[in-house]
């Protein structure tokens, strides 16, 4: 496996992490694997390590290049500059595509929670003027092929922060001050790339209906989605093995809710069929 982290920016702590298969060359992956990108949560209030290494080794087990993005969290994070940062990561996975093996036509944008919510906005929002501007690059380039979506956030003002139930006070001002960036819903059209999204009904704080809202609009449109909503579980599940269980507590929510695990094979058979 060839690991590093590379630092994408000079004036700023943002970093890409590869997890690459060291068989560049080999027999059956000569149009290069496909590249799966990373995006923990963490309420861009932190970034959580159950859902960045475990899920980088997870897939990339499963035969695909992974890498994970540690974005801009905290005060700091703010837009447009962490959809430049997303979208800089898609460049760079673009731009050493020949040296790592990658096929530039096959790579996924997979996040969860917060993360999620970044994918989303990269899905819905990569052509705007000002992100390709920051990056020196054609808005084409920086469009990811398909976004795995997991428990992630369509409508931030109108379904979290205008609900009490569902407001998160351990949130960052980011999604709390409710850019209109944030509510990805509104940014939905024919450009949006192919989406795999998934969800548990349990969900304590992104209210369930996100995502069948943005289900229905994809079929509306027409544009290839795939959507998996598991009766029980929680927040959080990451992809629900043990390299990504927190504590006892969630093992026993993983082990009574068995299905959940099952989303990343469907994951995998998804991406391969795109």
């Amino acid at each position: 496996m060839i690991h590093k982290r590379i630092k994408l920016f000079e004036d700023k702590e943002v970093f890409l992490s590869t997890y690459i298969h060291d068989d560049i060359g080999t027999y059956g992956t000569e149009n290069g694997r496909g590249a799966i990108i990373v995006l923990p949560g963490g309420a861009f209030a932190f970034l959580s390590p159950f859902e960045a290494e475990p899920v980088a080794l997870t897939f990339m087990q499963k035969g695909f290049h992974a890498f994970v993005l540690e974005y801009t969290v905290g005060d700091n994070c703010k837009y447009p500059d962490v959809l430049v940062e997303c979208s800089r990561a898609i460049q760079i996975v673009r731009d050493n595509a020949k040296q790592w093996n990658v096929n530039p036509d096959k790579v996924t944008l997979m996040g969860f929670s917060a993360g999620a919510c970044l994918a989303g906005m990269s899905a819905t929002q990569w052509n705007a003027p000002e992100i390709s501007a920051a990056l020196g690059v054609e808005p084409e380039y920086i469009r990811p092929d398909a976004a795995v979506i997991a428990y992630g956030c369509w409508d931030n003002s109108g379904t979290i922060w205008n609900d009490p139930e569902f407001a998160n006070p351990g949130a960052s001002d980011f999604p709390k001050s409710c850019p209109p960036q944030l509510d990805l819903i509104n940014y939905v059209g024919k450009h949006v790339c192919p989406l795999f999204i998934w969800h548990n009904q349990q969900d304590r704080y992104v209210p369930v209906r996100n995502c069948l809202m943005i289900a229905e609009e994809m079929c509306r449109l027409k544009i290839p989605v795939e959507l998996h909503l598991y009766a029980g579980g929680e927040h959080g599940l990451s992809v629900a093995n043990p390299l990504s269980v927190q504590d006892q507590r969630q093992q026993a929510v993983v082990e009574a809710n068995p299905n959940v695990s099952m989303w990343v094979e469907m994951a995998v058979n998804w991406i391969t069929r795109l």
